[in-house]
């Protein structure tokens, strides 16, 4: 089996507050980025690793890491960027995981379950239990409904699917909205299996998320 990661590194990073891009700030001695791209590395069946980062860092990236992974310039969304980076994807790939660089601590461990599981069912997710009560309002900031937490899960990547699959969602109409990979395989009425992460695998926005992996690590 050949599997291709697409390792989505082109944020703004507008929510962390900070000159350089946090998906490039030194995390533990290495970049943010790299992080995840090493987790997929360190597993045998990953036999493409693609990074899309901002247009200006391409050619130097491309020059330093040209042994890691091959590059591809971001979008304007999030899904512009995945999709110049599913252009890369060699045609003889089975599945394809798709991977929010500023989730650097994702483990082998569970990117291996996922993947197991993506194999079963052609589509699956990385997700999180709920811990908070959740509650439905209204557009004028008023309590609708408490949902039931035990059915909901947070959504994470990596998210993986058959290649087929995940270019024939991402050739159709895609709304300027999306953030969600699966979303658009849902799309297609394909069922998606989710898979709970085991180990941290919270997404980098703020500075307290930056400090909590810095923690994290030296553990």
């Amino acid at each position: 089996m050949k599997n291709a990661a697409i390792i989505v590194a082109a944020g703004s990073s507008k929510r962390f507050g900070s000159k350089v891009l946090k998906q490039f700030l030194n995390l533990g001695g290495r970049p943010v980025f790299l992080r995840s791209v090493e987790a997929f590395a360190s597993i045998k069946s990953f036999k493409q690793i693609i990074l899309v980062a901002p247009s200006d860092k391409v050619g130097f990236l491309s020059l330093k890491y040209r042994a890691d992974f091959v590059c591809a310039a971001g979008g304007n969304e999030r899904f512009d960027s995945v999709k110049n980076g599913l252009a890369l994807v060699e045609d003889d790939v089975d599945f394809i995981a798709v991977h929010d660089a500023a989730r650097p601590l994702i483990s082998k461990k569970d990117i291996l379950s996922v993947l197991k599981e993506a194999v079963k069912t052609k589509a699956a997710v990385a997700v999180e239990n709920i811990k908070d009560t959740v509650k439905l309002i209204s557009a004028d900031g008023r309590i609708l409904k408490t949902l039931d937490r035990t059915v909901l899960r947070n959504a994470q990547t990596p998210q993986i699917f058959e290649a087929q699959l995940l270019k024939r969602a991402y050739s159709r109409k895609i709304s300027a909205d999306t953030t969600d990979d699966s979303k658009l395989v849902e799309n297609l009425k394909i069922r998606v299996s989710v898979v709970e992460t085991k180990f941290p695998n919270f997404k980098i926005t703020t500075k307290r998320d930056f400090e909590l992996a810095e923690k994290i690590l030296k553990f």
